[in-house]
């Protein structure tokens, strides 16, 4: 980023980013998927990754979990929305997103965001005892047209062993 990308935004777009990010968790903890892709850019990328663990001294490593386009992203809401082309969210899993620690920063030009948070993500299935928790820090790219709409985001999880039986939330 340059210089730019770290120049504090005013109180107004620093309040208009945080409720771009709480209503896209409303949008996804109520399975508004619609809803959902009407934010994000038709230019959008969308990367979950966790880390391998390795020795301190060796270079740190990831590895992909999510690595989508709008395309892929549309077809892959697709699948989950329709019961018979999934079976891991049939019955549909219940999640609340937690968003916090959220930092705003101009981005490369004045219509653009550099934001940072950290998510967390409960989620439970039907009857199963044990909900699954996922942590982790977020780097989006957000645009400012008409409205925002999410351009870009990187979610490195605050995890090396994924212990869920499928990952089939967005964060």
């Amino acid at each position: 980023m340059n210089s730019q990308a770290s120049e504090v935004v005013s109180e107004r777009d620093y309040r208009d980013v945080c409720e771009f990010l709480f209503g896209e968790a409303d949008l996804l903890d109520a399975r508004d998927y619609a809803g959902w892709l009407g934010q994000l850019s038709a230019h959008v990328t969308y990367r979950v990754f966790a880390h391998v663990l390795r020795d301190a001294a060796a270079e740190p490593q990831t590895y992909d979990i999510f690595d989508e386009t709008a395309a892929t992203l549309e077809r892959r809401i697709l699948q989950l929305e329709n019961p018979r082309l999934t079976h891991a969210e049939n019955p549909p899993s219940m999640t609340r997103r937690f968003v916090s620690n959220i930092r705003v920063r101009r981005g490369e030009d004045l219509e653009t965001f550099a934001v940072t948070s950290n998510i967390l993500v409960h989620r439970s299935r039907g009857s199963l005892a044990a909900p699954w928790q996922y942590a982790g820090r977020r780097s989006d790219i957000l645009e400012r047209r008409e409205r925002i709409y999410l351009a870009k985001r990187e979610v490195a999880l605050d995890h090396s062993v994924i212990d869920s039986w499928n990952i089939s939330t967005f964060f």
